[in-house]
C-alpha cells in the first residue's frame, strides 16, 4: 500500500469507529478497533479488532481478538492465533477483493467480517 493510502485508511478509521487506538509495531501501523460487530445470527455478536496496515503488502490484516460461533452453530475454518501489539489475536482466511485506490478502511473492515455469515 503507498503511505498516501495508509494515512488514507488511518484517518478512515478514526471517523468511522468510536475509540480507535494507533500504534506503531516495526514498519507497521497498527488500528485497535475497540468494537466491530459479526453478522446477525453470530455469538458472541462483537469484539476488538486491529487493523495491521503494512506499507509493504498489497492489502491490510484484520485482526480479531475473538472468533465467534457462525449462525449455524459451528466454529470456523481456517483461523489461527497470532501475537501483535504484544497481545494474542487471531487471524482468518478470506478472499476478499481489495483495491487500495477505490475501497475505503470501512468496505474492508465490513467486508472481511461478513465472512461470518458464511455457514461452514
Amino acid at each position: 500500500m503507498t503511505p498516501k493510502n495508509v494515512a488514507r485508511i488511518i484517518d478512515e478509521l478514526a471517523r468511522e469507529y468510536s475509540g480507535p487506538a494507533r500504534l506503531q509495531e516495526g514498519g507497521k501501523t497498527l488500528i485497535r478497533l475497540p468494537e466491530v460487530f459479526f453478522p446477525d445470527g453470530c455469538d458472541p455478536t462483537s469484539t476488538p479488532a486491529l487493523v495491521v496496515l503494512d506499507e509493504q503488502q498489497p492489502a491490510p490484516q484484520l485482526l480479531l481478538k475473538q472468533v465467534p460461533t457462525l449462525p449455524n452453530g459451528k466454529a470456523p475454518k481456517s483461523v489461527s492465533a497470532v501475537t501483535a501489539a504484544g497481545d494474542s489475536w487471531h487471524s482468518f482466511s478470506f478472499n476478499q477483493p481489495w483495491d487500495e485506490n477505490t475501497h475505503s478502511a470501512v468496505q474492508f473492515v465490513e467486508g472481511r467480517l461478513r465472512r461470518f455469515a458464511l455457514n461452514e
